[in-house]
């Protein structure tokens, strides 16, 4: 394939669907970087559907994204054809709820779990968007962590509506086509995806909350944790009953729901919570130089198979005039940069800082993290942040670099031209 389809510049290859091709690319006249969804259906959708309807389903996807006005829906910016294959413009954010937490191609394994203030936050934008399409008429069917773009400053934006059914709509699917994603479509899809209404979205809804807060897809109903009091065991009753009759009667008063958990969740916390007075302790010499440490699976050590702390430091911030200095490293930490930046910008930013100040390893920005909060607890969140990305100075390959991801505690890697954000340290 060339190197340019239209007058987009690929960049590289974001993922592949049933449906066609998603690319990171750059207009070549205004430079902005975003991504594009090529038509190429593999064989099989081909052979259930047909070529044509194939087409047609794609086209839809893209007129209905770009009619979807709602600050948590993807927005659709360009549709167009190039040697005769169309293709979809969208806006571009590096993040995902799926990449957030680590859920890979085998669904059942375990995922990072969320601290409860921030899973309730995602599930509640989510909510809003699938109502803004609930009143359109058009059911998603296909509501995953994966389908969650997540921008820096916390924004969900619901993409892929491929799989979506308007309302009224016949004659798309072909009998046979399995639509949405095993572990998260509600027992009526699964049987028949042509009876799945907006209930079937709200099923969904409920397994991701589940999965955000235990890092487990529920089987039968939420697993036993503290955190599930009887509002919450009530919330999962509703949310994944069997009968659609029975769950939330639409979006918003689901939504209302979580509010009454997140009330619930402060008062316990506002009467349960105390913070261990910290101790020194630092597992080992923290790297301060520089690595490229390559796409090898697990490059530290020190991380486990979800690429979190296996024991953390403990360590104690105090203020100094120009940052924190964290007494039992050494470390004093600048201010975090006012906007998220590219990883060349954010480290121009630490250079302009002065001459001591430098990006952070890996194994120095992981002695600031602490033990997520998952569902064994309802302490809030040590970090202001909903969700705080920081630039390390580590490369994993000539095109990306990794970051720690604070709000799980988590050492992930991205695309250099993503924009996190940067935070300078330096020896006291």
């Amino acid at each position: 394939m060339s190197r340019n389809i239209g007058r987009y510049t690929v960049l590289g290859r974001l993922g592949q669907g049933g449906m066609g091709t998603v690319y990171k690319v750059r207009h070549r006249e205004l430079g902005r970087i975003m991504a594009l969804k090529l038509l190429q259906p593999n064989d099989l959708l081909v052979q259930i559907m047909g070529a044509e309807a194939v087409q047609a389903a794609f086209l839809r996807e893209a007129r209905l994204m770009a009619a979807c006005d709602h600050r948590n829906l993807a927005t659709v910016w360009d549709l167009d054809q190039d040697q005769g294959r169309f293709f979809m413009v969208l806006e571009y954010m590096c993040m995902n709820v799926g990449a957030l937490i680590g859920e890979g191609m085998v669904a059942e394994a375990p995922t990072r779990a969320m601290s409860p203030l921030l899973a309730l936050d995602v599930v509640r934008q989510t909510l809003a968007g699938l109502g803004f399409l609930h009143r359109a008429g058009v059911v998603h069917r296909d509501v995953k962590p994966a389908n969650l773009l997540l921008a820096s400053d916390g924004v969900i934006k619901v993409i892929d509506l491929g799989l979506s059914r308007m309302r009224g709509e016949t004659g798309i699917r072909s009998r046979g086509l399995k639509v949405g994603s095993p572990y998260y479509c509600a027992p009526e899809q699964e049987d028949d995806p042509g009876r799945a209404g907006p209930a079937a979205d709200l099923y969904s809804a409920g397994v991701l909350l589940h999965r955000l807060l235990t890092g487990m897809l529920p089987d039968g109903g939420p697993v036993a944790a503290p955190l599930f009091t009887p509002p919450w065991i009530e919330f999962f009753r509703q949310a994944l009953a069997e009968d659609p009759e029975d769950r939330f009667a639409d979006a918003r008063i689901m939504r209302d729901f979580l509010d009454l958990l997140e009330e619930d969740l402060r008062s316990r916390s506002d009467a349960d919570c105390m913070l261990p007075e910290p101790a020194c302790t630092v597992l080992g010499q923290l790297r301060s130089r520089p690595l490229r440490t390559g796409v090898f699976p697990r490059p530290f050590p020190f991380l486990d198979g979800l690429n979190r702390p296996l024991a953390f430091h403990q360590g104690g911030l105090k203020e100094v005039e120009d940052g924190e200095l964290d007494v039992c490293t050494g470390l004093v930490w600048g201010h975090v940069s006012p906007w998220p930046m590219t990883w060349d910008e954010a480290r121009a930013f630490v250079a302009e800082s002065g001459k001591e100040w430098r990006l952070p390893t890996v194994d120095e920005l992981v002695s600031l993290l602490r033990p997520a909060q998952g569902p064994d607890g309802c302490c809030p969140w040590p970090f202001p942040d909903r969700h705080l990305w920081l630039w390390t100075a580590d490369r994993r390959s000539f095109c990306s670099a990794w970051f720690v991801d604070l709000s799980s505690s988590a050492v992930l890697y991205q695309d250099t031209t993503c924009r996190f954000h940067a935070r300078p340290v330096r020896p006291a």
